[in-house]
């Protein structure tokens, strides 16, 4: 069974603080680099090890709500495996927490494809990991998809806020 999982992607904020309190400023554009971990779903065009550089990733937000725009071909594969380009969630001082999902049919197999993104910040800088898992119905149709993740790592900047 072939799928799709972005095969590059996701970076987002900076500003530091704790994890607790006020949440940091972390709306700009950010520049990020991913490397692919885990292949646990053993997707075909998933390498472990495989580096995309360059990745453009808006950020905006309003108090502890953040949004994460993935652009360009990262976004595209993004969308292809959850359904969007654009993770969204939360953040605590300088932890964020965001994810995106979409349901899936092949066959018999009805599976939900969930991207979690986990991001610290220091400063202008960012790093953290996604973690894409797979959830299937039970049905034999849905092979490794019953229940797999792959993961990657990610760390980027963005320009230090002018003024």
């Amino acid at each position: 069974m072939m799928r799709t999982i972005p095969l590059a992607f996701v970076a987002l904020f900076a500003c530091g603080s704790s994890s607790n309190g006020p949440p940091a400023n972390v709306a700009g554009t950010y520049t990020v680099s991913v490397t692919n971990g885990q292949n646990g779903c053993m997707v075909g065009t998933f390498t472990p090890g495989a580096m995309t550089a360059g990745v453009t990733v808006q950020v905006t937000q309003n108090g502890t709500q953040v949004s994460a725009d993935v652009m360009g071909l990262a976004g595209v594969y993004l969308t292809a495996g959850v359904g969007s380009s654009t993770l969204v969630g939360q953040i605590n001082g300088s932890t964020a927490n965001l994810t995106a999902s979409a349901n899936h049919t092949t066959g018999m197999c009805a599976y939900t494809t969930t991207a979690t993104a986990n991001m610290t910040f220091d400063g202008d800088t960012m790093q953290g990991t996604i973690t894409y898992s797979d959830s299937g119905n039970g049905s034999s149709d849905c092979g490794v998809v019953e229940a797999c993740t792959n993961t990657q790592n990610f760390a980027g900047s963005r320009p230090p806020p002018s003024g």
